[in-house]
Formats: C-alpha cells, structure tokens, sequence
C-alpha cells in the first residue's frame, strides 16, 4: 500500500503525455523538485485540475514519494492560493513564464530546503501583489536566487568593489585577469538588483537591464551545468521595451 505525504508546491512545467496525461514538474517544500505522473487531467475523475497546471501555480497535494528519480503519482489535490493578478495581466503573465522557466533551470535537487521554497514562493506572491511592477522584476529574482543556489554573491558596501567576477561570485575593486567579469555599471546594476526589497523602487535602464540579463546568464553557465539560454526572453524583451 503506497504511503502518502502532504506537501505545498509551485508548479514549473506541464508535458502532455498521450491523450490525458500529464508530466507535471512541481518544486515542493518536503521534497524539493519532483516529477509527477497525472493522469486523467481536466477529467471528473481525475485528482488534478488543468487549472492547476499553469506555471507558477500554488497547490497542496497529498501525493507518493518514492525517490530515487521517479514518477511520482498525486492522489488529491487543491490550489493554496489563487492569483488575482497573473493570470489577467499579459506582463505578469509573461514574467511567470520566464521566472517558471528559470526555476526549472535551476532548482534541481530532489530534497527539502525551506528557506529557498519560501524564497521563490515569496517571488511568486510578489508577483502577482506588487501594485506597480518594475521592469527589472525578473532579473532582482534572478540575482537574488543565485544566493539560495550557493553561489551567490555577498552584497557589501565597500567602496571601489566596481567589477563582479563571475567565476568567484564576488565584488572586486579591479577587473580580474583570470576570470570572466562584469563591467562596473552592470555590477552597480547588480548590486542594485541584490538589494531591492520589494518596497523600494527599482530603476534599471534598459541598456542596463540587457547587460545584465546577459551578466546573469553568462554567470549561471559557469555554476550550473547545461543551464543554457531561454525561450520566454524575446516576448519578455517586448514588453519592456
């Protein structure tokens, strides 16, 4: 008799898998990332609803864990929370698709970590609360998951720290010989991005936002293996244009 676990999660990705079924990606709070097996999908019968397949959604499950990789199956399921913004608001949606796209990239393991699950369902809240929402949104989560992920950088005060070395992931006051760097108005934008608080207003031109969107992914590269580049970036890059 399968044992099953109560988790929350925040669906990544949805593959259809013949006529009804489902290959679901959900990073959860127990478990970390894990991929289920849904079947029935949109049915009477079946414990998931379509709508709770979007990306970004918010769900409870009560589900199996067998490890070691496998498909997982959920036996219910119900939203934790419903967005009132995301789903009517094109740019917010847009945003959710990158940021589902980036979480996929990179929340990889296959365990609990509950300060990182608070931290990227905060980003989703965020997302869908935040009355004004800047244009360098996407690219503050970016920065700020880095640190969750263990190699990102300490934000400090120190004057003259001008040059972000990518390969060490750290602040340095001239531009490195050995490794690959940022140029010093991309690491202000950085610093800038690390230390938004959601509250304060967020202001990176549009030049800037390009370089640093491609700082960020340069940066991933180096510390994720196969992190590649995205395919939500060119609506994103549309509407903030």
């Amino acid at each position: 008799m399968a044992n099953y676990h109560h988790s929350k999660g925040i669906v990544l990705s949805s593959l259809k898998y013949g006529d009804s079924s489902r290959i679901v990606r959900i990073y959860t709070d127990g478990f970390g990332l894990q991929s289920f097996l849904v079947n029935s999908v949109g049915s009477k019968r079946g414990a998931v609803r379509s709508s709770m397949l979007l990306p970004l959604t918010l769900v409870e499950l009560v589900h199996t864990h067998k490890g070691e990789g496998k498909l997982e199956r959920i036996k219910e399921a119900k939203m934790d929370l419903t967005y009132t913004a995301i789903p009517y608001d094109p740019v917010r949606n847009a945003v959710a698709l990158f940021l589902a796209e980036l979480f996929t990239k990179s929340l990889r393991e296959e365990e609990a970590n509950e300060a990182k699950f608070e931290f990227v369902r905060g980003a989703c809240l965020a997302l869908d609360t935040l009355d004004e929402l800047p244009a360098a949104f996407h690219l503050s989560i970016w920065a700020k998951l880095t640190q969750y992920l263990g190699f990102g950088p300490e934000v400090k005060t120190v004057m003259g720290d001008q040059f972000f070395d990518l390969q060490d992931g750290a602040f340095l006051s001239e531009p490195s010989l050995l490794h690959p760097y940022l140029d010093a108005p991309t690491s202000e934008y950085l610093r800038e991005a690390l230390r938004w608080d959601f509250e304060a207003p967020l202001h990176i031109p549009k030049t800037g936002r390009r370089s640093l969107l491609e700082g960020l992914e340069r940066f991933m590269n180096i510390h994720l293996d196969g992190f590649g580049t995205f395919k939500s970036l060119e609506v994103l890059s549309e509407l903030f244009a």
